[in-house]
């Protein structure tokens, strides 16, 4: 491939706002467009709503021949594609939901050399013979693997048609593959690398921190859904994730019932179903969708103002990345997490469940990963620590605290010191294991509180000296504390049919007296407001809400997402800035030349009029 060093600075920040209406790059964003150009492999690590597309869609513009996008859904290509056009730019996409006339349409496109990019799934793009189909039509100047964490079984969302991507190194051998995905741990990149055979790529990691985002956890009690109810009263899009389809399918009625306009989506539904729930969804028909997590990454709706998780998300890493579809746009969004240690129970017999299709044998090593990763999960929901140091952590990312956005630093829980109590709980797994033996959490719980239950008596451990000496703290509590000394790693479990607890060298400070251990005094219900939670922008203008009706009419009359027309971050910026020109409304952000001829003249009357009433 032919790299294009000879484009500088004032080229690349000319084609930005030209196709993308913006006239400076985000952070980041400029280094990796340049490592693009040079013709490197690239590994980009940026959070949803930094602009991680543009990386890869401005180079395609401007390097010679055509860009291919690995993409793992088709509503995804769909959205890119759709956005791309927006912006005046060729973009075409291939999938099997196509039919044979477009299909042949878009070859035809990539012959008569009118595509810069072009979006596949994975399978498409590894059919016999498509590559070499493509490579005489075109020369392909990259390959980006979207969504790049899907190449890896360390991830979230592991899909096996991703392994088969090491291939088009070996098939493209002289073309640059860039690797982008807006989450991935330290390990999942390590392994995109491998997997995708990157030669010495340029690594650029963004920041994980959202700071539009409001973190918060509270309580999953009877109260739940009536919180729930009040959110969406208040507007703005949002979503609600549950684990099963009747969870699902039970609170999108109910929402319905009090006058919000709710919609399910799941596997339980035909694919028609799903796909129109979406799509009223993403044109502003719907206000909340309820779903699974099935739901979500072919999802690019910008101006999501909160999503609300009513059960236990399967890991930080998810948890980040399905909370993190709230305020994509910049603005500020709401991050909400219901949490009940009952939950776990359901939780522990989906892990259970994981067993081998052939043998029913469980998977062991399977189970104990999800368990780790559950437990992380509980650790983040329990603890009064600030929950962007726990998840900014977790990707392997510095953070000082009070950041300022969440729950635990805006109304910091009230704490109740246990170091007494779980230095008894240390005492009493290493006498356990001093006699060679190993119990789980409710064994042990048995012995603090001196439950001589038939187990605990046949094992002679109604003797132990440390029989008992926990009556004061109720079984609840003590299997909060056990989880928090599993997360700070003075406990360790060790998996098989019955997990059990042993001591780790961790536990030697506490035992010692060194460290001191905390609990919050209860998990909260519904927080105290905060400025950061309030949206951004003149939301309350009558300017502002004018501008966002005629972006609805314009979007219907064109048969697509209001987003796509402006996002809401550009009508803030029009409603504050009442551009009465189309030279002063050239200058707003998201504003490009094709925009600018296609709607410039539309709002400038729109708000002159406005101006002049």
């Amino acid at each position: 491939m032919t790299a294009v060093p000879a484009v500088g600075a004032d080229a690349l920040h000319q084609a930005l706002k030209t196709y993308f209406g913006f006239s400076e790059f985000r952070p980041g964003q400029i280094d990796i467009i340049r490592d693009a150009m040079a013709g490197r492999d690239v590994l980009a690590v940026m959070p949803t709503g930094g602009g991680k597309s543009l990386c890869f869609q401005l180079p395609a513009l401007l390097l010679p021949g055509l860009t291919l996008v690995v993409s793992p859904l088709i509503a995804l290509m769909q959205d890119q594609v759709r956005l791309l056009r927006a912006n005046g730019i060729e973009a075409g996409l291939l999938n099997s939901a196509q039919t044979a006339t477009e299909a042949a349409a878009c070859f035809r496109a990539i012959e008569e050399g009118r595509l810069k990019l072009l979006y596949v799934a994975p399978e498409r793009l590894l059919m016999t013979g498509f590559l070499e189909r493509l490579r005489q039509m075109a020369a392909i100047s990259q390959v980006v693997i979207d969504e790049a964490h899907c190449v890896s079984d360390w991830g979230h969302d592991f899909r096996p048609e991703y392994r088969r991507l090491a291939s088009v190194r070996e098939r493209l051998p002289e073309v640059p593959i860039l690797g982008f995905t807006a989450t991935a741990t330290p390990a999942v990149r390590d392994d995109i690398v491998n997997q995708l055979q990157l030669r010495e790529p340029a690594r650029h990691v963004a920041s994980f921190d959202r700071p539009n985002l409001y973190w918060s956890v509270e309580t999953k009690d009877r109260g739940s859904y009536d919180r729930l109810l009040a959110r969406a009263r208040k507007g703005g899009s949002g979503i609600v994730y549950c684990l099963s389809r009747k969870r699902v399918d039970d609170i999108a009625a109910r929402l319905l019932a009090d006058g919000i306009e709710a919609l399910p989506y799941h596997a339980g539904l035909n694919a028609a179903q799903r796909n129109h729930n979406q799509s009223e969804f993403i044109r502003d028909a719907a206000q909340v969708m309820v779903a699974t997590v099935a739901f979500g990454m072919g999802i690019n709706k910008p101006d999501v103002r909160w999503v609300v998780h009513f059960d236990l998300p399967r890991s930080l890493e998810a948890y980040y990345q399905e909370g993190g579809r709230a305020g994509r746009d910049g603005e500020p969004g709401e991050c909400v997490l219901y949490f009940s240690a009952g939950d776990l129970r359901t939780a522990d017999q989906l892990i259970r469940s994981r067993v081998d299709a052939e043998t029913g044998e469980p998977l062991q090593a399977v189970q104990a990963a999800a368990r780790a990763q559950l437990q992380t999960v509980v650790h983040y929901a329990e603890s009064p620590d600030c929950r962007r140091v726990l998840q900014l952590a977790y990707f392997g990312e510095p953070f000082s605290a009070p950041c300022g956005g969440c729950d635990n630093c805006l109304n910091p829980p009230a704490v109740d010191d246990v170091t007494l109590a779980a230095r008894q709980l240390l005492s009493t797994v290493a006498r356990l294991g001093q006699r060679g033996q190993a119990y789980g959490s409710a064994h042990v719980i048995d012995i603090l509180r001196g439950e001589a239950t038939d187990k605990v008596i046949a094992q002679g451990h109604d003797q132990l000296s440390v029989f008992g000496i926990g009556r004061g703290l109720a079984p609840p509590r003590w299997r909060t504390l056990i989880r928090r000394l599993l997360a700070d790693g003075a406990l360790m479990q060790r998996d098989g049919e019955y997990p059990v607890l042993q001591i780790t060298a961790d536990a030697r400070p506490l035992l010692k007296g060194e460290r001191v251990v905390t609990l919050p005094q209860a998990t909260r219900g519904a927080t105290k407001s905060n400025s950061r939670r309030a949206a951004a922008g003149p939301v309350d203008d009558p300017l502002f809400q004018a501008l966002r009706q005629l972006r609805l009419r314009l979007a219907r009359e064109n048969d697509v997402p209001p987003y796509v027309v402006f996002t809401d971050v550009t009508l803030h910026a029009l409603a504050e800035q009442r551009p009465l020109n189309l030279q002063a409304f050239a200058d707003i952000p998201g504003v490009g030349q094709r925009k600018l001829d296609q709607w410039g003249a539309i709002f400038v009357e729109a708000i002159r009029d406005f101006h002049d009433s």
